[in-house]
């Protein structure tokens, strides 16, 4: 007993005991009175000490300022300090007594004892399938063998410019890193500090995934220098029948939605429990959802490199699971655009990349947060700490790509719920421009601009129609009679347009029609805000060159 009693004390939290049986609900843990008041000092103690952590140069100057730097001042402070010492301790043994007094904790402790140290996936997931508990101590279910490619920011440039110029970027450089630390990262993923608030909806959510769709949580550990523990959960739907939906990747008689795989990237404050993870489980698609570092039970901060880090130890994760690289589908909601179009670099044959209210680049959206004479400072920061330059990664990926694009959009807009100042507008014209330069190009994209900009799909019809007399189908015929030429490996970037125009195969006229055929084809327009949950008629596999004929487009 007295082992468990010392287990207890430094044991995990318990959160919930969950139902064996998909047709009734589990119980939350309900701990005593001894073990929530506990509880409730050490949550205190540790807010305490987070708030000593940042403010720690303002209690230093306060503490010089008035002596207690001194030698009989540090022997006052040490005194203060074990005294917090002795009441921490024995607020842990409190606690450590309360929870040995109650059976469900009791019995929780043995079996984590006996299953953590384990190596036995099968053992682990079945007592991961019977509680909800803190994770921090948990040993990695799946650890990353093979590094990742090492993700970088814009390197700071040498300055030539002369002596002042030197300095300015030097100071810059200093500035840059202190702000990203203390608020920049936070006002990015304002997740990592909102999770506690939203803690009850968290583990609801959870508990719901694993109950009713019978989801495996897995703790994964990445390959990186800072190996992070990366919170993960997957709803195996490879057993279901074929999905009925009209977008469904397969017909009745082949294999059913859920031989693939949706790996879900989120958004800066969702996490897999409430964001985007439960829509392609909808569609009848087997789905992977991940918590980046810093987020719910996940360690680390969510920077690029460990971000990146993470990102490839979900898939890395998703091939032990038995899935193949182009059995894989890359889905993210806005700032999980920057995973995806990463993904999309080092993984170039998953099957498709679907992307839900994304930007460009961060750096004008993070202007629009700042005063206007800073403009220069945040680009400079952005660009060498959090450089999420989604555009210039996506533009390499060479498979099926669709850009779903929130036509209220209040967060991605320079100007909320204007479509015409969505950055979603600059990732699909970007793309475009990669794709098909002889199409979209510099005469075409202001006509794309203005479809872009209209209030609903009647008025981009009439815009459309407004362009060419032509219709939909000599925009195929243009496509299909390009493709049906070629022969061998097709390769992006796609260049008929221009030299097709000078013979007068493409008309001018024809030709803009085409730009706006192809961005209709690569976007598909939501009327809703940013963060209202998409609807699973939404989530379809995007068009490609491939669906008109079986051609393959590749760098």
């Amino acid at each position: 007993m007295f082992i468990y009693l010392i287990k207890s004390v430094y044991g995990p939290q318990l959160y919930r005991i969950f139902s064996q049986d998909s047709s009734t609900r589990g119980r939350y843990y309900i701990p005593g009175n001894l073990e929530y008041y506990s509880n409730s000092l050490l949550t205190l103690f540790r807010g305490l000490y987070v708030f000593c952590k940042w403010s720690s140069p303002l209690i230093l100057a306060f503490a010089y300022r008035n002596s207690y730097l001194s030698l009989d001042g540090m022997f006052s402070l040490t005194k203060l300090a074990c005294l917090f010492g002795v009441v921490v301790m024995s607020t842990l043994a409190s606690r450590g007594l309360g929870r040995c007094r109650d059976p469900d904790y009791l019995e929780f402790i043995k079996q984590y004892t006996e299953v953590n140290r384990k190596k036995n996936f099968a053992e682990k997931q079945k007592f991961l399938q019977k509680y909800d508990f803190e994770m921090k101590n948990w040993y990695s279910d799946f650890v990353c063998s093979s590094k990742p490619p090492l993700f970088k920011n814009k390197t700071h440039r040498s300055v030539n410019e002369g002596f002042l110029s030197m300095i300015k970027y030097s100071i810059w450089r200093v500035l840059s890193m202190i702000c990203v630390d203390t608020f920049g990262l936070r006002m990015m993923y304002p997740g990592v500090m909102i999770q506690n608030l939203i803690g009850n909806a968290l583990l609801e959510g959870r508990a719901k995934l694993i109950e009713q769709k019978r989801a495996k949580r897995a703790i994964i550990q990445t390959c990186d220098g800072y190996r992070n523990k990366i919170d993960t959960l997957f709803v195996d739907q490879r057993s279901q029948k074929n999905s009925s939906s009209l977008h469904s990747l397969q017909n009745s008689n082949l294999a059913s939605n859920g031989q693939y795989l949706v790996i879900c990237c989120d958004g800066n404050a969702s996490f897999y429990e409430v964001g985007c993870f439960q829509i392609p489980i909808e569609s009848g698609y087997s789905a992977l959802g991940w918590n980046y570092p810093g987020f719910g039970q996940s360690t680390g901060l969510p920077y690029p490199k460990q971000l990146t880090a993470a990102a490839d130890a979900v898939m890395q994760y998703a091939f032990s699971l038995g899935f193949k690289q182009e059995n894989i589908i890359l889905f993210s909601w806005s700032i999980g655009g920057f995973a995806v179009s990463w993904l999309s670099n080092h993984y170039p044959d998953v099957k498709a990349v679907i992307m839900d209210a994304c930007f460009d680049t961060i750096t004008p959206l993070a202007q629009q947060q700042m005063p206007k004479f800073a403009s220069k400072f945040v680009q400079y920061t952005i660009e060498h700490n959090l450089n999420l330059n989604v555009a210039e990664l996506i533009s390499k990926y060479h498979g099926p790509v669709m850009f779903i694009r929130r036509t209220q959009d209040e967060i991605i807009s320079i100007i909320p719920r204007i479509a015409a100042t969505n950055r979603g507008n600059d990732l699909l014209i970007s793309t475009l421009m990669t794709r098909y330069p002889g199409i979209v190009d510099k005469d075409s994209i202001p006509y794309i601009r203005t479809w872009l900009s209209a209030r609903n799909d009647l008025e981009r019809t009439k815009i459309f129609s407004s362009y060419t007399s032509e219709s939909i189908q000599i925009c195929e015929s243009i496509l299909n009679g390009y493709a049906s030429e070629q022969t061998g490996v097709k390769k992006y970037p796609i260049t008929f347009g221009k030299e097709n125009e000078a013979d007068g195969l493409i008309t001018k006229s024809s030709k803009l029609a085409l730009a706006v055929y192809l961005a209709d084809k690569y976007l598909l327009n939501f009327e809703s805000s940013h963060c209202q949950p998409l609807s699973s008629e939404f989530f379809r596999i995007p068009w490609s060159e491939n669906s008109m004929k079986q051609l393959h487009y590749s760098f």
